[in-house]
């Protein structure tokens, strides 16, 4: 695990020292995490290197200027396969009889996926659009106790869609997927 993390970072920062070098991006602007994550939404070197744009054209890519971190975002995801008309999630109430396999509450991997019309037996509030299809594969997101204090086995939940999933791929972690989803919903013309 040591060798492959060392790899790893050893390979990042050389794809950070050719970016520099190309004058691709400024050395000044490198503010970043202690993993090596740099701008308003933490690309690695690899990321900035095969995702990052410079959308204002002045020359060189600035993850903390929000002209290329936004488009850069974007770009990202577009690239990852994000559908642009496909919604993340719902919030739903889930029955008591909903079979405990179904129950995700890691990131790592969303299991147990199914067509959304096969779990919408288990759902007693449709607070999902009459126009979302429901041949669309989904999973089903419940809360990690030990993360949201006094939370339920079926509450709060979430239908995820593939979209979903996509938002995964960039950080691994339910609530910021939700996060960032939950702020889509709020752009007029999202991604």
């Amino acid at each position: 695990m040591i060798k492959d993390d060392l790899n790893f970072f050893t390979n990042e920062l050389l794809i950070l020292l050719k970016l520099i070098d190309t004058k691709q991006i400024d050395y000044e602007t490198l503010y970043g995490s202690w993993a090596g994550a740099f701008g308003f939404f933490q690309f690695m070197p690899s990321t900035m290197k095969n995702y990052a744009i410079d959308y204002d054209n002045n020359n060189y890519i600035d993850l903390k200027n929000n002209k290329d971190a936004y488009a850069s975002a974007a770009n990202y995801l577009k690239k990852i396969g994000w559908k642009k008309n496909q919604p993340c999630f719902y919030k739903v109430d889930l029955s008591n009889d909903i079979p405990k396999k179904y129950l995700n509450v890691s990131a790592k991997k969303i299991h147990n996926k199914s067509k959304l019309k096969y779990f919408m037996k288990y759902i007693n509030n449709n607070s999902i659009p009459d126009n979302i299809d429901d041949n669309l594969t989904v999973g089903i997101i419940t809360p990690d106790k030990d993360i949201i204090p006094d939370a339920e086995t079926l509450n709060p939940a979430f239908i995820v869609f593939d979209n979903y999933e996509i938002i995964l791929k960039w950080n691994r972690s339910l609530r910021f997927s939700l996060a960032v989803c939950t702020l889509k919903d709020k752009f007029k013309n999202e991604l």
